[in-house]
């Protein structure tokens, strides 16, 4: 199904890009994305950036979501007040280690960026080719990806990351790692492109996400697992047997979904997975990891010790959206729930798609953004939304028009080549 989008990871289940980004009403895609997640049913999970792990164009995909010093893998530090890793919307969400970002400003600020605004053909500055229309976006921790409608992608952030795009090549999907992206071909075959080495592997794949560092993971056709690059994944002990999805966002572990809806996870910090076999879909952040059952009641559990752990919320949800050190997830009434380390807060309204990173952030019913937790809000911008996908230190949403309006910290060159040409808008945040 179509996004819309990484990832997450837009915009997908957009959700293959990293941040897990979820949507209402638009069918997810694997990879880049993002992120985000998509729409679940029995039997398949749906993510877009997710946020994702990752954004897709149109494929079939779930979505696309480590202890510091406990590897040789660098990791982000923890977000700060001033901003500081699917596209496909999936967004993979928050990756960074180090201490959890201060709650002092948690809930502070719940802004609906451009609510109100009316929107128009001309709103922002529509594409000029209706081709540079994105259909799914993801944003992660140095750059961010958008894929187009004909299959088409553009990146943008960090040049070493991005200078090597095969912006003239096609794809079902994407999936943003903290320094690499990953991208499904239509013939089925995985082409990885980014900084330090990074490989594509061989033969043919149902699904692929991109995780920290290096690291990358993917269902091979036959249903098993294999990862490649980076260190931790790769001397993981990987699970046997088949699986249908893998979690979108961007940890140093990666849990499985496997058809008859039991999980396995693997990698570091990993603690015991539930003995449940009806989940649709799973997600995992720094320590935790949450999935959610066929009924949509959510189970979390996690590798710290029991009174250290995330609680599980009661009642049911449509979807689920992880960052590194809190949870959401969109109700079926399309309200919000947040919860995890510290002071989290939950906002107000009716959202149809959710992306946790650095902060969190939806698109509510109305399409226009709001933004929560930690004072980040969502810049004022006009016009009305169909996604969003929330890294680690910036954040990228996905116009009506196909425009992707990316905000936040550009310490990493984050807005390098995000101009009018490719698709891509940046903006500032509302002071």
């Amino acid at each position: 199904m179509k996004l819309r989008v990484v990832s997450t990871c837009v915009v997908f289940s957009v959700w293959v890009f990293a941040c897990g980004s979820v949507r209402e009403d638009e069918p997810s895609n694997g990879g880049a994305g993002g992120g985000g997640a998509g729409e679940h049913a029995a039997g398949s999970a749906g993510n877009a950036g997710q946020g994702g792990s990752g954004a897709g164009a149109g494929s079939s995909g779930a979505p696309t979501s480590s202890s510091a010093g406990a590897t040789n893998e660098p990791r982000a530090g923890a977000p700060s007040q001033g901003g500081s890793s699917s596209a496909g919307a999936a967004s993979q969400s928050g990756s960074a280690s180090g201490g959890a970002p201060t709650a002092g400003a948690a809930g502070q600020s719940e802004d609906a960026g451009s609510a109100g605004a009316e929107e128009s053909a001309g709103s922002g500055g529509g594409p000029a080719d209706p081709q540079l229309a994105f259909t799914a976006i993801q944003a992660t921790h140095h750059h961010a990806c958008g894929v187009r409608a004909n299959g088409t992608i553009a990146c943008w952030g960090l040049s070493e990351i991005t200078q090597d795009t095969p912006s003239d090549k096609i794809f079902q999907n994407l999936t943003l790692g903290d320094y690499h992206t990953c991208g499904l071909q239509p013939d089925n075959s995985v082409l990885c492109w980014g900084s330090g080495g990074v490989t594509s592997p061989t033969g043919k794949f149902q699904e692929v996400r991109a995780n920290l560092s290096f690291g990358s993971c993917g269902i091979r056709a036959d249903g098993t697992v294999t990862c490649w690059d980076g260190t931790v994944l790769v001397t993981a002990v990987l699970p046997t047997g088949n699986f249908a999805h893998l979690s979108p966002e961007r940890e140093l572990h990666v849990c499985g979904l496997r058809p008859e809806g039991t999980i396995a996870c693997w990698g570091q910090d990993v603690g015991p997975s539930p003995t449940a076999s009806d989940f649709i879909a799973v997600h995992t952040a720094l320590y935790d990891d949450c999935a959610l059952h066929a009924d949509h009641t959510v189970t979390c559990w996690g590798s710290k010790s029991p009174n250290a752990q995330w609680p599980s919320p009661s009642g049911t949800f449509r979807d689920l959206s992880l960052s590194a050190y809190f949870a959401c997830g969109l109700r079926e009434n399309g309200s919000v729930e947040c919860w995890g380390s510290g002071a989290i807060t939950s906002p107000t309204g009716t959202f149809r798609s959710i992306s946790s990173g650095f902060t969190a952030c939806g698109v509510r019913t109305d399409g226009t953004l709001a933004c929560w937790l930690y004072g980040y809000k969502a810049p004022n911008i006009s016009g009305r939304f169909s996604s969003v996908s929330v890294g680690d230190a910036h954040a990228c949403a996905l116009r009506s028009d196909g425009i992707a309006v990316c905000w936040g910290d550009t310490t990493f060159d984050q807005s390098n080549g995000c101009t009018a040409d490719i698709g891509c808008q940046w903006a500032s945040p509302t002071p």
